[in-house]
């Protein structure tokens, strides 16, 4: 087994790694292969119903169909797991909420299922599964504007409508764009009829190119004729969705509109200092050094009460992950501990995936900014600025020796009975990158380890959080592999955020299942 973790002491700054012995949209567009039915069948509580049938559309949202696309109201009604084509979900992300600022009351069509207060241009959600659909693949995606839409109106429509059967066969609906109506949805005119519940979540795919231009709603009203209106989501929203809630994904279906990638490589060659006199002291630090010293310090400092969700996919080399799981995190005054959603028992590191071998990140979300800011042996260059992403980024570069013991790392031998771990220092180097107003937006580190374990890299991605009228600069991914053999790597992605000021005391059970209340 191999593994990295983050240290549960904030003073013993280092890594541990544990050893125990012992697609590309090129496919044919084939509709049957890229949308299909969902369907919910459970005991209704609420409405005291021995059964409670639901039914929608979903869609593949990547080329290998691990994330399926669908309606933030057919996600809501469905709930957070669900069961697709024999696949179970293990994540669910939502585009809306009801306390968004243009939320409303929706009336939904299905049987019992009343209304939602959601914004209905943000009716997105995303189910990551916990392994690819068979026999399925997604196709690409065309975020086009109301002038490219009236330029190639004619659409076709994919969904799984109800007819009282439950065995739902595909609709296919031939449609023309009319306009974006003032909630921001795409109508299309689709003929007489069809149009039912099941089919949210479907898609609208532009005739001309065969790529996904809506994803289908609600139907609408039309007062001019007998042809029904369809409502869709545009794809820009979705691509939107897409860069909050899967950054990683961001990349392989929306790469003109990624900014700070979370893997990607960094910008510049490792930079390589003059050669200095041991014996005369180390250049100060330049103003924009400073400040990005000072910044790096906030950001650290911001970082020690809130809790989220953390998703981790776990895998090697090229591949789809070989695991993936979520758990709840808590950082109360900077201790940090995890458990699994819906239960109470915490741990102080993340749990093991059931697999021989793998990897975890560790703390390098608070522990980079830290060690930038603090670490005076840590030295920093200010490389050239770049364009990412059509915007400027500035760069800075830092690195530092064994003999500064600055980056540790510790092998842990994970024995039946006890462990054992002797942390050593190793050469390291990264990059942080910030925008032109000096906020960090990514920090990577690389550790030049001697093995048995080669190339430790780690990528921590930064954005900002809005809650209750205020802003915070928070974590948004945490990518790292290793070699050993094979390249092992862990995705970490944070969300469902809560943040906690001064007036606020979170409440955790300690080891013995007491609640101990943890804030200042």
């Amino acid at each position: 087994m191999l593994a990295g973790s983050g240290a549960d002491d904030p003073a013993m700054r280092f890594l541990l790694i544990v050893f125990i012995s012992a697609a590309a949209f090129a496919q044919e567009f084939v509709p049957e292969k890229v949308v299909f039915p969902i369907t919910d069948f459970k005991p209704d509580l609420q409405y005291l119903s021995p059964v409670s049938l639901k039914f929608a559309t979903g869609f593949c949202l990547d080329p290998d169909c691990r994330f399926v696309g669908t309606n933030y109201h057919v996600a809501k009604l469905m709930g957070k797991y669900v069961r697709i084509q024999g696949a179970f979900s293990a994540n669910r992300y939502l585009d809306s909420s009801p306390d968004d600022a243009g939320a409303e009351d929706v009336k939904m069509l299905s049987l019992f299922a009343g209304s939602l207060k959601y914004t209905p241009a943000h009716d997105l959600a995303i189910y990551e599964m916990r392994h690819p659909l068979k026999g399925r693949h997604g196709i690409g995606f065309a975020a086009e504007d109301a002038e490219e839409l009236q330029a190639s109106p004619d659409v076709e429509i994919y969904a799984y409508p109800l007819h009282w059967n439950p065995k739902r066969g595909l609709a296919h609906w031939q449609g023309k764009f009319i306009a974006i109506t003032a909630q921001g949805l795409l109508a299309f005119r689709c003929g007489q009829g069809g149009l039912a519940a099941g089919a949210s979540g479907g898609i609208v795919v532009d005739s001309r190119t065969k790529k996904i231009v809506g994803i289908l709603s609600e139907k609408g009203d039309d007062n001019d004729g007998p042809d029904q209106v369809a409502l869709a989501v545009p794809v820009t929203e979705l691509s939107a969705f897409v860069t909050r809630a899967q950054p990683y994904l961001q990349a392989a279906l929306f790469p003109k509109t990624v900014f700070v990638s979370p893997v990607a490589a960094d910008l510049y060659p490792p930079y390589v200092w003059p050669r200095s006199n041991d014996f005369l002291p180390r250049p100060t630090n330049t103003p924009q050094v400073f400040k990005l010293r000072l910044a790096a310090q906030h950001l650290a400092d911001s970082l020690h009460d809130f809790t989220a969700t953390q998703t981790f996919a776990w895998g090697h080399d090229n591949r789809q992950p070989d695991a993936v799981d979520a758990f709840e995190t808590l950082i109360a005054d900077g201790w940090q501990q995890w458990r699994r959603p819906g239960t109470k028992k915490l741990y102080s590191r993340i749990p093991f995936p059931p697999l021989d071998d793998w990897m975890l990140p560790g703390s390098e979300w608070s522990w980079l900014p830290q060690m930038v800011g603090t670490e005076l042996d840590l030295k920093i260059h200010q490389a050239p600025d770049a364009v990412v992403g059509g915007r400027t980024v500035r760069v800075f570069q830092y690195a530092a020796g064994a003999e500064d013991g600055v980056c540790p790392f510790a092998y842990l031998r994970n024995f039946v009975l006890f462990q054992s771990a002797k942390p050593e220092f190793y050469d390291c180097h990264g990059e942080v990158w910030t925008d032109e107003a000096g906020i960090i937006l990514r920090i990577s580190e690389a550790l030049d380890l001697t093995g048995p374990a080669h190339h430790y890299w780690a990528v921590v991605t930064y954005g900002w959080l809005e809650k209750g009228g205020t802003q915070y600069l928070v974590p948004v991914t945490i990518a790292s592999q290793l070699e050993r053999k094979k390249t092992y790597w862990c995705r970490g992605l944070f969300t469902d955020y809560e943040m906690f000021d001064v007036k606020t005391r979170l409440l955790v059970l300690d080891g013995q299942g007491r609640l101990s209340e943890f804030g200042p």
